[in-house]
């Protein structure tokens, strides 16, 4: 049974900072950056508020990370499971989604791949932390 008031808020929130870090990271010039502009067909990433899209970015993270948490309170798992429920949201619902919309636009694999590696590292990190405090 769901019980909101039960819901760990400070690792909610550090979970959603986390998956924040983590894709900043994934989409830096260190590792994805260049790549992933060249498979959008764009050269940088200058285009809109940059405020607004870190705003954003971090509330949606939050809306992840807070989800996450219900959906392990709710499944009531150990460790092991969680991190297994976090693959699995990744690659079999949110990857796969993404891959239909992908094939629609006519967009390459590579861009998938892209996007799909970063639901995986994200979910995992994010129930990782959910778990663990």
């Amino acid at each position: 049974m769901l019980d909101i008031g039960a819901l760990n808020y400070l690792a909610i929130l550090l979970a959603g900072g986390a998956k924040f870090f983590v894709g900043g990271l994934l989409f830096s010039k260190i590792i994805f950056d260049t790549l992933w502009l060249q498979e959008l067909g764009i050269s940088n990433k200058s285009y809109g508020s940059f405020r607004n899209k870190l705003l954003a970015r971090f509330g949606l993270c939050l809306l992840v990370s807070f989800s996450f948490s219900v959906l392990l309170q709710m499944l009531a798992l150990d460790l092991r499971s969680s991190i297994a429920v976090a693959v699995i949201v990744a690659i079999g619902i949110t990857s796969a989604q993404l891959g239909l919309s992908f094939s629609h636009d006519g967009r390459n694999i590579k861009l998938f791949l892209i996007y799909a590696i970063q639901s995986v590292a994200e979910f995992v990190i994010v129930v990782l932390i959910l778990c663990l405090m």
